[in-house]
């Protein structure tokens, strides 16, 4: 046996931790449902919840154990439930949303770039999955970014001289460039699509 075929895949583990646990509380769909439907459903519940670790994945668990729907309360609650809770256990990356992501793709996210507002955008995106709709959160995130900006170069400055930096400023540097690579990657993988 290989190394590969030792190693539990992803879509195994979801249905160990979250599905065959619900699974053993009773958890069902209503009669009549076809088998071939159920099983469609599960694999979309485990597609929409894979993205969890194993922790996060016990959470959900732990929130929709009591959570059935139908009068026995033993009916899997609806998808959007599902997806809701797992997003409130561990916000879904960015990057998988195709449509999110594109956003930094677009003329906008070379302007958040340009204007130094590039973290604070991508940050605001992954907290709301969407674009600033108002003026009053295009400030919101302009003010963020202004903030953010000044502790970067004040860390960045620091660590330049050789001044060591307290633990809460590192890890924002750390969270920080975390978050800028990961913007910039999207807003690079633009630039090199419209190249091609």
């Amino acid at each position: 046996m290989t190394e590969d075929q030792t190693e539990e895949s992803n879509r195994a583990r979801v249905r160990r931790l979250f599905i065959a646990p619900m699974q053993g509380l009773g958890f069902r769909f209503k009669k009549g449902t076809p088998i071939e439907e159920e099983r469609k459903r599960i694999e979309r519940i485990i597609d929409d919840v894979s993205y969890l670790k194993d922790r996060n994945l016990d959470r959900l668990y732990l929130t929709l154990r009591d959570k059935g729907e139908g009068s026995a309360r033993c009916f899997w609650p609806a998808r959007a439930t599902i997806i809701a809770l797992a997003q409130a256990a561990q916000p879904r990356p960015i990057e998988d949303f195709p449509g999110l992501a594109s956003w930094f793709a677009s003329a906008a996210g070379q302007r958040a770039l340009e204007a130094n507002r590039l973290v604070a955008e991508y940050r605001f995106w992954k907290a709301k999955h969407r674009p600033p709709m108002n003026e009053h959160e295009t400030a919101m995130i302009t003010s963020h970014a202004r903030r953010l900006a000044s502790d970067v170069e004040l860390a960045r400055e620091r660590v330049y001289r050789n001044v060591p930096l307290q633990p809460d400023e590192r890890a924002m540097l750390e969270a920080y460039e975390l978050d800028e690579q990961s913007a910039l990657d999207l807003v690079t993988v633009a630039g090199q699509e419209d190249a091609a």
